[in-house]
């Protein structure tokens, strides 16, 4: 019976070790899939990768599945013939869920003839008390703290191999920061006009010039000269001619003026890329520049800024002492 038992628990655990590792397989390529605006069900079954997962853990469930009732089968058959042997003997026999119950639960019970003997001294008004020992998975459990702490102090207080918490907050920062800049370059980060920046990087121009060359230049021109729509290379602008004005034009458009809003076929980062390659035309010299339109509106530097600023201070009357 002992041997029965022995192969059946070892065949289980073999088969555990055996599928943990797929598992473990499984669970990386998913998380290693990058989930948006679809969920991981749609996610999987677009990709011939993610359907060969979802087959692999069909097939591993059912697996498991089938050697979970086959366990059982063989329990209940080696129960069954157990138990008749153990009648043909005139033995009475414990199944093994009680044999289990006893060995890692609840432990095993004395006889109610033989308990007297576990009966301590006092009482608390008239109720005794049995000296019974500790539970088996609580001693296993207790036992195992010992055994953590025997590698988990060592490892935090003298190898430094498990950081405290400092030097994890510290290396959730350092991990967000390059996700997020991970984010940003690759353009998955929503942008709006009021987080449009300017910038006049090469890689952003020549991104903003591909994408006015093939969706703008139709009706401003290849050099911004203006045709259907104004000219981009002067100082008369109809809208705002800061990053923020242009990127809410070219996103929102002007339908009363025929402009489609281009939210809908450019990412709200081509549209801050367009919009910066857009400013970068001001002041350029077109073959043949549409008239003004609007109003003139100069983009100032930085320094003419500050000088104007200075200027629209109030004057302050000095006292002589």
């Amino acid at each position: 019976m002992k041997k029965v038992t022995k192969k059946i628990w070892s065949s289980l655990f073999l088969l555990g070790l055996g599928i943990t590792p797929l598992f473990a397989q499984v669970e990386e390529a998913v998380e290693e899939m990058e989930i948006e605006t679809v969920t991981m069900w749609e996610q999987l079954m677009q990709s011939e990768q993610g359907r060969l997962l979802l087959l692999i853990g069909g097939l591993l469930v059912v697996l498991i599945v089938l050697m979970v009732i086959l366990a059982v089968l063989m329990l209940k058959t080696a129960e069954i013939i157990l138990n008749k042997k153990a009648a043909e003997k005139g033995e009475v026999r414990i199944s093994f869920f009680k044999q289990f119950k006893q060995r890692w639960i609840t432990g095993k019970f004395k006889p109610v003839d033989k308990q007297g003997d576990m009966m301590l001294d006092h009482d608390y008004d008239g109720i005794k008390e049995m000296d019974y020992g500790m539970p088996p998975w609580l001693r296993y459990v207790f036992i195992g703290t010992f055994i953590f702490a025997l590698f988990y102090v060592p490892a935090f207080l003298i190898f430094d191999i498990i950081p405290d918490q400092q030097t994890e907050y510290q290396a959730s920062i350092e991990e967000a920061a390059l996700k997020a800049e991970a984010r940003t370059k690759a353009g998955m980060v929503q942008i709006t006009a009021e987080t449009a920046e300017l910038q006049t990087d090469e890689a952003v121009m020549k991104a903003g010039q591909i994408l006015y060359k093939k969706n703008c230049a139709v009706c401003h021109a290849d050099d911004g000269g203006g045709g259907v729509g104004p000219n981009l290379t002067d100082e008369y602008w109809i809208h705002g001619n800061d990053i923020k004005g242009v990127f809410t034009t070219v996103s929102e458009g002007v339908p009363a003026k025929g402009m489609i809003p281009w939210k809908g076929n450019m990412s709200p980062k081509q549209i801050q890329d367009v919009s910066n390659y857009i400013l970068s035309l001001v002041g350029s010299t077109p073959a043949s520049p549409k008239e003004p339109q609007g109003e003139i509106r100069k983009q100032l530097q930085a320094e003419e800024r500050i000088e104007e600023n200075v200027d629209e201070l109030p004057e302050v009357e000095t006292v002589e002492q």
